[in-house]
């Protein structure tokens, strides 16, 4: 009777409707069939965007101030024009010019295929009930869906990089420019519309002649909005290895480097403010003088003609200087690394290599030591892609969208390389840093004064309540990204231990949970977290100075990570719980088969993870930055060129061999 009553109060316990098992089948149904044409819709995008950034990019940046400022100057008044260039002069004394381009780019790609596409549908939303009915719903999924949403399907679809990001963009940005045009065209003046018709305007002449102009502060309006919410995208879109200003904000949450973050922040932000000003001001162009009389074009009107002989001289001489600039500037680069052995035979010569690295600074760091010896051997190295997703990282490499992924773990990571092709598709190569550890730690002050060596000392409430940091009687385990392969061995042993119910597990992203970390260990009070070597934090926190280990009860890892052996967790008769780990390359199965002296390449190289530590410890006192983890590399490979060209050679006999056979 009482199992009844349970059912009839709670019937959802009966059924629950597999919705994300759906799409996520008709996700991989469109993947495994469709996915080519994708890429091809993306063709169009990636002409526009390529045509803008380069263009961005390869104007010199004193050059391209002055063509802001006076586009500014004539669509939005000489005080806006004034804040322009300050506003792009503050951003590239900040270092972040180039990023900046990229994002500006980014957006202008985004804004405009919402604008080829949103201001069509917002005109035949305004004359069709039947389409608005249609449109209006899947508008209101568009804008309530979380855009972190879309990046899943994106990337399946599209892969990684600029053109999803893109894709996401506009998704998320396109609604308010449909939405407004639509409301505008449908607020005209019904005697307006009823006159027009009476003088014999065609449904043409309607359109264009009277609803359009009239509607043409709000549809401004809404392409406000776009703008703007396409620069915001720019920070969630970063999470799928999209360059620009949203990359310098992740990567300083991702360090917890507050500076770092706050740069790329400021960047979006005089940007976005610069966008908004300008759009305004073309929103409200009504209110102003002829475009003629006003901007730069109205100053040279308004002159004598010798003086506009004058203008036009200046001009002529600044497009050719601005001629002249576009073949003989070119972007800062960073140099490349040359092996000191003078060697002819190069197997890399015209392959292009598109790496991957998670987000954090020693996975960067491995990258760019084997980015460096790849380029000795001749391979022309394509930007580092960063992700903050290790799943999407797995994803990018089993697609071919990467041929490699730096900082791979085979124990935790065993399932993601099953799911995304296994042997088929992957091949995991090399053992980069041997023996890297995962577990518990808390901090010494609370485990000598309390005796705690184990996890499942947690069980006791008072020991527990030590560790609660939000007043709810559980200790608070900083634990996992959600979605990092550790997130289901944290959860497996909560349960496994009999921990749930004085345990919770807090998730979010964890360099920003390391920040609380720090402040309570700073505060003298007790935390408790899942760490990882190499990992800053390490620096901080120095196992047996700062933080001490906790055992396990017993070895159990979840089914789909294989048999859990107590030799395979364990290190100096300490079970930790996770398997002690390799970190290795996860490549391309059709990149490694086709380039051997890469493959050898990524057999050899193995930094030891005391060196790494050390590489993590610069991070952490601030030399954080692309620039600073390439340099890091370059040192390392100084210190040890010898080995490091032994490999080289090594790896060089292979793709001669090749050649010879």
């Amino acid at each position: 009777m009482t199992n009844n009553l349970d059912v009839l109060l709670n019937p959802f316990e009966l059924y629950q409707i597999p919705l994300d098992d759906w799409i996520s089948t008709a996700i991989d149904f469109l993947v495994d069939n469709f996915r080519p044409l994708f890429q091809a819709i993306s063709f169009p995008v990636s002409v526009v965007l390529d045509g803008i950034e380069s263009l961005f990019l390869a104007i010199p940046p004193l050059i391209l101030l002055l063509i802001i400022g006076l586009i500014a100057w004539q669509l939005a008044g000489r005080v806006i024009a004034i804040y322009s260039v300050v506003a792009l002069t503050l951003i590239g004394f900040l270092g972040i010019w180039e990023e900046a381009m990229v994002s500006l780019a980014l957006v202008m790609t985004a804004v405009v295929f919402c604008t080829v596409i949103g201001i069509p549908l917002g005109i035949a939303a305004a004359r069709s009930d039947r389409v608005e009915g249609l449109v209006k719903p899947a508008l209101d999924v568009m804008q309530t869906i979380p855009a972190f949403v879309y990046l899943v399907p994106v990337v399946m679809l599209f892969g990684i990089g600029k053109i999803p990001g893109v894709m996401a963009t506009f998704i998320v940005a396109v609604p308010p420019l449909i939405r407004l045009t639509n409301l505008g065209i449908r607020q005209v003046s019904v005697e307006v519309v009823e006159a027009a018709k009476s003088f014999g305007s065609t449904p043409f002449q309607l359109l264009w002649e009277v609803q359009i102009p009239l509607a043409l502060p709000t549809i401004l309006a809404g392409l406000n909005q776009t703008v703007l919410l396409a620069l915001a995208m720019s920070v969630v879109t970063s999470m799928i290895a999209v360059p620009g200003l949203g990359l310098i904000v992740l990567q300083g949450v991702g360090r917890l480097d507050v500076g770092l973050a706050a740069v790329g922040g400021l960047g979006i932000v005089l940007i976005a403010v610069m966008l908004d000003r300008i759009a305004q001001a073309v929103g409200q162009s009504n209110s102003q003088p002829s475009w003629k009389e006003r901007g730069p074009i109205g100053f040279v009107r308004s002159l004598s003609g010798s003086q506009q002989l004058t203008i036009v001289s200046v001009t002529l001489a600044f497009f050719l200087t601005l001629y002249v600039g576009l073949f003989s500037w070119q972007p800062t680069t960073q140099a490349t690394t040359q092996s000191t052995a003078a060697e002819t035979v190069m197997p890399g010569k015209g392959v292009v290599v598109r790496s991957g690295s998670s987000t954090t600074a020693s996975s960067w760091f491995l990258t760019q030591v084997v980015n460096l010896g790849l380029e000795n051997l001749g391979y022309n190295i394509k930007e580092q892609q960063q992700l903050s997703s290790v799943p999407a990282l797995h994803m990018a490499v089993s697609q071919g969208d990467l041929d490699f992924y730096g900082s791979y773990w085979e124990a935790l990571h065993k399932v993601l390389f099953k799911k995304n092709g296994g042997e088929e598709k992957l091949e995991r190569v090399g053992n980069i840093i041997p023996n890297t550890l995962q577990g518990y730690q808390i901090d010494k002050k609370t485990a000598d004064e309390y005796n705690i060596t184990n996890l499942e000392q947690l069980k006791d409430p008072q020991i527990a309540q030590l560790f609660d940091s939000d007043g709810n009687g559980k200790a608070n385990l900083i634990g996992c990204i959600p979605g990092w392969s550790c997130e289901p061995v944290i959860n497996h042993h909560l349960k496994a231990y009999g921990l749930e119910d004085t345990v919770e597990h807090i998730q979010g992203d964890y360099s920003a949970l390391m920040g609380d970390i720090l402040t309570r260990h700073q505060q003298g009070k007790s935390v408790l977290y899942y760490a990882w070597t190499p990992h800053w934090l390490a620096s901080i926190l120095e196992p047996g100075e700062d933080a001490v280990w906790l055992e396990v009860p017993f070895a159990s890892l979840p089914e789909d990570q294989g048999e859990s052996r107590e030799q395979d967790t364990s290190v100096a008769g300490k079970n930790l719980g996770f398997a002690v780990d390799q970190v290795r390359i996860l490549a391309n199965k059709e990149f490694v088969r086709a380039n051997p002296a890469a493959k050898r390449w990524f057999e050899l190289v193995q930094i030891p993870i005391e060196e790494v530590n050390a590489q993590q410890q610069l991070v952490h006192e601030g030399e954080n930055k692309p620039a600073d983890i390439r340099r890091h590399a370059q040192e390392w490979i100084n210190n040890h060129q010898q080995l490091f060209d032994s490999w080289v050679g090594e790896a060089r006999k292979v793709g001669a061999n090749l050649v010879e056979g």
